[in-house]
This record gives structure tokens, C-alpha cells and sequence, in this order.
């Protein structure tokens, strides 16, 4: 299946200005489709992942509504199109 990635804004400079990635292929899991990401637009992994390839603490990555950490992280299966990832927002 397709998947869409929707990218917060704060990522636009490693994407050449794009928001939302388009991706044909067969993906199983989150991580897939982010190897996919990573072969379009390199320089963004290593925004979203650590070097060890966890993801960064303030990154949440949301395939559909389940939230990626909470889930299997990177082995998460793919159900839904689309993939939301963003910067997380924290306060007092």
C-alpha cells in the first residue's frame, strides 16, 4: 500500500520544502516506510532517529492513530496510509 509521511513543519528544511511525502510501495511496519523516507530525503533521519536508531525523545511518529512509542516503536504494522510525524510539544 501507499503511505503518505506528513511532516511537521520544523522538517521542512530537510525535505526541500515538502510537508508530505508520497511513497509507493508494499510497507509492513513504520520502520519500512521510514527506510523509504530516509532513501528519498537523507538528511532527515537523523532529525527524527538517533544515531543508535531509536526514535528522538521529542519526535512522536503516529501511523494512523497509534502512536509509534507506544506501540512495537519501528516494528509497528503498517494499517493505515498515512504516517504523521512531528516534534512533541511539552509545557508547564
Amino acid at each position: 500500500m501507499a503511505v503518505t509521511v506528513h511532516l511537521s513543519g520544523y522538517l521542512k528544511p530537510f525535505t526541500g520544502g515538502e510537508v508530505e511525502v508520497a511513497l509507493a510501495g508494499e510497507f509492513a511496519t513504520v520502520g519500512g516506510v521510514l527506510d523509504e523516507l530516509w532513501r528519498r530525503h537523507p538528511a532527515l533521519r537523523d532529525r527524527v532517529l538517533t544515531e543508535t536508531g531509536d526514535i528522538r525523545q521529542h519526535v512522536n511518529i503516529f501511523a494512523g492513530s497509534d502512536d509509534v512509542k507506544r506501540s512495537k516503536g519501528l516494528q509497528t504494522a503498517i494499517k493505515t496510509n498515512e504516517i504523521h510525524i512531528f516534534n512533541a510539544v511539552s509545557g508547564g
